[in-house]
């Protein structure tokens, strides 16, 4: 599994750290199928994505707290309502309230078959 802050989302963070502007808040998690290379293992990341290499849903978020330092962002795929099913997920990513990728991450196929479903943690440790 690879999982990086984007570019983006730093250059924000480092912005609202020196009180230069507000963070916008995380509000979507999105899901894809793109995040695998040719042999299943998942791809590398840069830090330099906009965007999921083949994104198939966004999700909204529920947001809690597990330990003080950490915010945890829960979004629940389910493969007959989302219209999923057959298809398998393989990365994901939080995008904040102005649209932009602030971290994505990539892991091995998650498939989606009649009756599946997904909740799907995704930590950000501070």
């Amino acid at each position: 599994m690879a999982s990086v802050k984007t570019l983006v989302g730093r250059q924000k963070w480092a912005q609202a750290h020196a009180g230069a502007k507000a963070l916008p808040p995380v509000v979507k998690i999105a899901f894809g199928s793109g995040g695998t290379n040719p042999d299943g293992s998942p791809k590398n990341l840069t830090g330099n994505e906009v965007a999921l290499f083949n994104k198939l849903i966004e999700k909204a978020v529920a947001i809690t707290y597990p330990v003080t330092t950490t915010a945890r962002y829960t979004a629940r795929v389910d493969a007959d309502a989302d219209n999923l099913v057959g298809k398998i997920i393989n990365e994901a990513c939080l995008i904040d309230s102005e649209g932009d990728v602030v971290a994505i991450k990539t892991f091995t196929n998650k498939g989606l078959d009649i009756g599946t479903v997904l909740e799907f943690d995704y930590d950000a440790e501070f």
